[in-house]
């Protein structure tokens, strides 16, 4: 037989399957969403994740700073419409330990109200905030809304949705509006904001719609109803961009109030309406509202501070107030368009800040244009009761420190835990140093404020940190923690009290964590006003150090914790286990530490504000087969209590399974491929055989092998461990010939089709050789989506490159999850020849044993790293060679 006829017998009787290894993924608590039938359907006993959605936070009273732009007015508010979490679905009720993307915002000063915006057709309408958004929020005094959200048909939205939230039974409850008041009190946030976009309503959805709300804030009075300019009295959608008598009934109806708030279209802003905010401040006054409870809307979403979507003189005041409160949308984009953290606070102090002429940050000179939203309210500070600590924690990190030891060595997000952080960003007097959060030093959680610069002799520097209103009394104690690592300064914390007299801390220079307490009890009686920190420079110097806690607190009998259960324990490969955990504790603590007992000392693994936690991908260590946890509970000036232990054993350790991946299966003779193994982390060992290669054995992980002669040759790879060994076996796996040299992409201007598109990225764009210009195929609709490509023939295909998302630059959170490559000779009959799982990259290369075939599918399973289901494939490259 000759060599070329050899070569197709063989590509014909070969299982061809190339599997990249998976780990299966854990089921954890997750935030809720709902379509209105299914929130109607929702109870707490039949939802498992209720409990771990619940706040832990009650809504601290606020105070406001003193005046310090003259732009500023008490009477204006800002309502932030923020994206919180990366997708709508499958987002962890209380984080976890990974990085994953999630907005720590934390400029709560400036905030009256935060929507956690979240609602698409495709995953849920009726979003409540995360327990974590609301804890946060809550702990600053900023109440946290959820949101219903009613699409706009063009992104999916449907009318008969709108029909089954305003279901209205015959003695006139709404179903819906019980469900929503429900809970929102049981997981403890504070209202909704009903954004009702979707077209085909007329007027008596209209009217229907106020009564819906006058429903719920007659039976929910405390809860907020913030209402979006879209829909008109008529039932269509129609943006007013102010507020007029086409939608004044969706605030006052009848003389009687029921929305709280408006949050005004964006259109004000337009020249082709100049009399929108002249329109919005005559309404008010005729209905006896305030000005202020109307937010003009700004854009921010797209562009941030370059928005064009801002039209600030047309509502400001000739003194430089504003004459609407402010509604701003998508302020988080200053994460999502970062790819760093460092860019991400670069950002953010310049889009709160912006030119405020008495703060100062090391940005402000990024956009000398933008005034920033801060010089338009008053600083407000939830520093109004004792105990208050704050370690400067921003809710997620690179490590976890406790007492300034690292005792988890890996990323983790949970906003629960963030802390208050300074009211002022900077107000300094003196010699203004650079600030920043320090993911790589902290005290307590995951970061720090680490101040550095260059300071002469005698220069200081005075910065305002609080405004608070605490009261003293003969029991009452300050604490800070210090850390200078570059120069030395004498440092000191000031408070300053009502009367206007001052106390000086000092606070030494060291090298290390340094944690002071100091007794007030000389000052009982008095009330704290404001604290600061001091800082002078003895010499001309570098000077670096961090300020990782301050608290003023009364001392308390550390919390105690009862008893800890496990309530579900799930493994995935013998080496990773998930657990629910029930915390029985006398006495709440703010936080329970989770530590697991290691023959090297305790690991932290997780901490948690909620008594119903749980610990995501815990990874066995070693063979052990019995694992100790101890959860720590910590009380609100971080004393700690008795550790509680609780255990639990693993199966028995598991055998390997062996896989790998290899960079190309058809080359010339003299050349290279790169194995690599992709077996189970289980393994232990390798062996590695290469027929007619070179080597022709290994045990590496990465193995270069060279193929001489021309031939058709297997792989085998043997996998170990102490349980036993697992073998892959591929035949035909290499095909070396002088015919590689003519190997090419098939795929390129060939005739394409799939499941759905939009009209403006159809198929045909994912094989035009091009990502630029927004040249993709993208898929709507129904899961799966596919993709066909006609060879116009067959051939023999080794080969497949698919560029996702992030190769167009667009989010790496839709890059395509799950899927499979397949292969027909008749378009019908398919063969998985790569199934893909758990996938994260922007280009993703797949080699497999040569096959047969005219037709190539890309079998979608899940499109994007979240809920979203939309296909994003910018380029499928086919290679292979032309049958002869």
């Amino acid at each position: 037989m000759r060599f070329k006829a050899r070569i197709y017998v063989l590509l014909i009787s070969v299982l061809i399957m190339s599997v990249l290894f998976a780990q299966e993924e854990f089921r954890i608590p997750e935030s809720s969403y709902w379509y209105p039938n299914d929130l109607l359907d929702w109870s707490l006993e039949a939802d498992p994740d209720a409990k771990y959605n619940v706040s832990q936070v009650p809504l601290q009273k606020r105070i406001s700073g003193e005046k310090i732009s003259s732009s500023a007015s008490e009477k204006v508010k800002i309502v932030a419409l923020s994206i919180m979490n990366s997708s709508t679905s499958g987002m962890p009720s209380q984080g976890r330990n990974d990085s994953m993307k999630v907005y720590p915002f934390t400029y709560w000063q400036y905030v009256d109200y935060l929507v956690a915006w979240a609602g698409s057709a495709g995953e849920g309408i009726i979003v409540p905030p995360g327990p974590d958004t609301i804890d946060a929020g809550h702990k600053n005094g900023v109440p946290v809304l959820g949101t219903i959200f009613f699409p706009p048909n063009v992104y999916g939205g449907r009318r008969n949705w709108v029909d089954q939230v305003l279901q209205e039974d015959e003695d006139g409850t709404f179903p819906v509006a019980d469900k929503l008041i429900e809970v929102a009190r049981y997981y403890g946030f504070d209202g909704w904001f009903i954004n009702q976009e979707t077209e085909g309503c007329n007027e008596e959805h209209a009217n229907t719609m106020v009564r819906f709300i006058k429903y719920f804030k007659t039976k929910a009075p405390e809860l907020i109803i913030f209402w979006y300019d879209a829909m008109t009295d008529t039932g269509e959608v129609a943006w007013q961009g102010e507020l007029n008598e086409t939608n004044v009934d969706f605030i006052v109806s009848n003389g009687e109030r029921i929305s709280d708030f408006m949050f005004v279209d964006f259109r004000w802003i337009s020249s082709k309406r100049p009399n929108s905010i002249v329109n919005t401040l005559a309404n008010s006054q005729k209905y006896n509202l305030s000005q202020y409870d109307f937010f003009a809307g700004v854009l921010l979403q797209g562009d941030g501070y370059n928005t064009p979507y801002f039209n600030l003189p047309k509502i400001q005041n000739t003194d430089g107030t504003l004459k609407l409160s402010l509604g701003l949308y998508g302020p988080c984009w200053s994460y999502y368009s970062s790819r760093t953290f460092d860019e991400f606070w670069k950002k953010e102090n310049v889009l709160w800040i912006g030119n405020h002429e008495s703060l100062v940050y090391g940005e402000k000179s990024v956009k000398p244009d933008w005034s920033g939203f801060a010089k338009f309210v008053v600083e407000k500070s939830p520093v109004t009761k004792l105990p208050f600590v704050t370690n400067f924690n921003v809710g997620h990190g690179k490590y976890f420190f406790v007492n300034g030891e690292k005792v988890k060595s890996t990323e983790w997000h949970n906003r629960s835990l963030q802390d208050v952080m300074p009211t002022y960003r900077w107000k300094v007097e003196g010699k203004p140093l650079n600030v920043q959060i320090d993911y790589d030093n902290a005290y307590y959680g995951g970061s720090s404020l680490k101040f550095s610069g260059e300071m002469e002799r005698n220069d200081t520097a005075l910065y305002h940190l609080y405004v608070a209103n605490l009261p003293v009394t003969n029991k009452t104690y300050f604490s800070v923690a210090f850390l200078s690592e570059v120069g030395k300064v004498d440092g000191r914390i000031v408070l300053k009290f009502v009367d206007g007299e001052t106390l000086s801390i000092p606070v030494p220079s060291m090298p290390q964590w340094r944690r002071y307490e100091y007794s007030l009890q000389n000052y009982a009686g008095k009330t704290i006003s404001g604290i600061y920190l001091s800082v002078k420079s003895s010499a001309k110097q570098t000077v670096s150090f961090n300020l990782g806690e301050i608290g003023v607190y009364e001392k308390a009998a550390s919390p105690k914790a009862n008893k800890v259960q496990i309530e579900d324990l799930t493994f995935s490969e013998g080496i990773y286990a998930q657990l629910k955990l029930t915390i029985q504790t006398s006495e709440k603590a703010k936080a329970y530490e989770i530590y697991r007992r290691l023959p090297t000392g305790n690991e932290l693994v997780w901490v948690s504000v909620n008594p119903y936690t749980y610990i995501y991908s815990l990874r066995r260590f070693g063979h052990e087969n019995e694992t100790v946890l101890q959860v720590v509970p910590v009380s609100e000036n971080n004393t700690r209590g008795k550790a509680v232990s609780v255990s639990f054993k693993w199966p028995e350790y598991p055998k390997p399974k062996a896989d790998f991946v290899v960079s190309n299966t058809i080359i010339k003779p003299g050349e290279s491929v790169v194995f690599e193994s992709k077996s189970s982390e289980t393994t232990e060992k390798l062996t590695w055989e290469f027929e007619g290669g070179e080597p022709a054995v290994s045990h590496e992980n990465v193995v270069r092998v060279t193929y001489n002669k021309e031939g058709i040759y297997t792989v085998k790879l043997i996998a170990g461990n102490i349980s036993g060994e697992d073998v892959k076996e591929v035949q035909g796996m290499i095909v070396v010939t002088k015919n590689a040299e003519k190997i090419q992409n098939l795929a390129l201007g060939k005739d394409t089709y799939a499941s759905s598109f939009v009209p403006a990225e159809k198929p045909a764009l994912a094989v035009d050789g091009t990502v630029e210009n927004n040249s993709k195929w993208c898929a709507v609709g129904d899961l799966p989506h596919w993709l066909v490509i006609d060879l116009g023939k067959e051939y023999i295909v080794n080969r497949v490159i698919i560029k996702h998302a992030e190769s167009g630059k667009e989010s790496a959170d839709w890059n395509t999850k799950d899927y499979r490559i397949q292969i027909s000779t008749d378009g019908e009959n398919w063969k998985d020849v790569v199934v893909v799982r758990n996938n994260l990259k922007g280009i993703t290369e797949h080699s497999f044993p040569p096959v047969k075939g005219r037709y190539v599918r890309l079998f979608v399973e899940a499109p994007t790293q979240t809920g979203d289901k939309a296909a994003r494939i910018y380029e499928v490259e086919v290679y292979g060679l032309e049958e002869q």
